[in-house]
């Protein structure tokens, strides 16, 4: 709709597919607590379905022994994205924070700005926008 209008995008594409393995299991549970109010009950059932996972490799035929996972989230499960778009929920409130526009589905996170490209001091603003938003974001991700 904002190219139709003349106005430019400037689109910022987030590569989080590797943060399905490194969903912190302690940040999960706080913002499954604190922003979507979940009861205890529930946050034991949470707690349960991600900390009993497990995994062992096999090299040349020799097996490890078996370690839980301290962190990610299960990809093939129907739950699976359902819990990295809570964990990841907070990109949507920093980009909103920035005036950023974005959208989130699943590992594909897209941010953008349109703007006016013949006003010069509306532009430079709002890449400094874009540009501390995504820094910020970086930053809560690491």
């Amino acid at each position: 709709m904002t190219i139709y209008q003349g106005k430019s995008v400037i689109p910022v594409l987030l590569d989080l597919s590797a943060v399905f393995d490194t969903v912190d299991h302690n940040v999960l549970f706080t913002r499954l607590k604190d922003i979507f109010c979940l009861s205890s009950r529930v946050l034991e059932w949470f707690r349960y379905y991600l900390e009993q996972r497990s995994q062992k490799v096999s090299v040349r035929g020799i097996l490890s022994d078996i370690q839980f996972l301290l962190s990610g989230v299960p990809q093939c499960s129907g739950l699976g994205p359902l819990v990295f778009i809570i964990y990841t929920c907070p990109l949507g409130i920093i980009a909103q924070w920035y005036g950023v526009k974005y959208h989130l589905y699943a590992d594909d996170t897209q941010l953008y700005i349109s703007l006016d490209p013949d006003n010069e001091l509306y532009v430079s603003s709002f890449l400094k926008n874009l540009e501390h938003g995504v820094a910020d974001i970086r930053l809560r991700m690491t």
